[in-house]
């Protein structure tokens, strides 16, 4: 009961409708459910915004009044089928979680935890737990908020990525330094890493799997590489100024965000077409259904869009 107190007090809950001006403009993080019919969007200064998919409208708004420094970086996840929303927030709790029908709160992670901030979470879809990177160790917290185990990475890079592994017996860790990292989930044991080429400074590095046969790696604004799923060396590696990645539901295409443009990549890592935008700022991009995509636009909006031609069917406006 702790735990829900906490949360429903940590994150302050208005309803619709926000202007823009209120928002630390930048969405950072985009979340879709298709079960629930709902989209989100976390922006620069931790605010988070749900809105009805078919209608456009908000439906909810969380930390209304978010401080414009966040130690987290800002994220929002829906769990598998859309049952519970998960984000991060400053202040008593770090990262917490909504059920989606009951509206009831858990703190995943309190602030105790936040030696650094929260850099990625990624929900199984399996079961209602998550990994959650904070600093250089990983956590496996389930809904609860019971943390299962932890696991400290023996470097002094921060870890920008955490994902599952497909089968979910193994998951894929990315730092700052470009090392990349696979482990195993029970016992805690590397299976195989790489180091990636990333130049002289540091770099958030995103790494996504779309199967057992199929790792993708970007490091933001420099490049991206489809690399060898069992060594984790780069098979091939292009120029590309991307900021985030999506992976289409059949895993035969790749679309990332290269401001101004989207960038359409083969499941080889080839490059293969750009639409391009009027929009040049921060852009994450998630898969939304058969044949579309939700990106970031101006005025602090959500778009969503023919993942052909680029064109807006839909806009999300806080």
């Amino acid at each position: 009961m702790k735990r829900v107190l906490l949360a429903a007090a940590a994150a302050i809950f208005l309803s619709p409708q926000m202007a823009a001006a209120d928002l630390q403009r930048d969405v950072l993080s985009i979340g879709f459910t298709k079960e629930k019919g709902l989209v989100a969007a976390a922006y620069r200064g931790g605010q988070v915004v749900v809105w009805d998919f078919e209608s456009g409208h908000v439906k909810k708004v969380y930390n209304a009044s978010a401080a414009k420094n966040t130690l987290n970086l800002p994220l929002v996840h829906f769990s598998a089928g859309g049952r519970r929303i998960a984000f991060t927030q400053e202040g008593d709790a770090g990262l917490v979680s909504y059920d989606s029908d009951s509206g009831a709160s858990t703190v995943l992670v309190p602030h105790r935890l936040l030696v650094k901030g929260i850099t990625a979470f990624n929900w199984s879809q399996q079961v209602d737990s998550m990994l959650v990177a904070i600093g250089r160790d990983i956590f496996l917290i389930d809904a609860h908020g019971h943390t299962q185990w932890q696991h400290r990475l023996e470097t002094r890079a921060i870890i920008t990525d955490v994902v599952w592994h497909p089968t979910e017996k193994y998951y894929t860790v990315a730092t700052d330094n470009g090392e990349v990292s696979t482990w195993e989930a029970t016992s805690g044991r590397v299976v195989s890493s790489s180091k990636l080429d990333i130049g002289a400074h540091a770099a958030a590095v995103k790494v996504g799997w779309t199967s057992e046969d199929s790792l993708v790696a970007s490091v933001r604004g420099v490049n991206l590489s489809a690399l060898d799923p069992e060594t984790l060396k780069p098979k091939k590696t292009t120029a590309c100024n991307c900021l985030d990645f999506a992976w289409s539901p059949g895993g035969k295409e790749l679309f990332a965000w290269a401001p101004p443009s989207i960038a359409i990549f083969s499941e080889a890592g080839q490059r293969t077409r750009d639409i391009r935008t009027p929009f040049d700022g921060e852009g994450p991009i998630v898969w939304a259904g058969e044949g579309h995509l939700l990106t970031a636009f101006s005025d602090a909006a959500v778009v969503l869009r023919d993942a052909r031609s680029g064109k807006i069917i839909r806009t999300f406006a806080p």
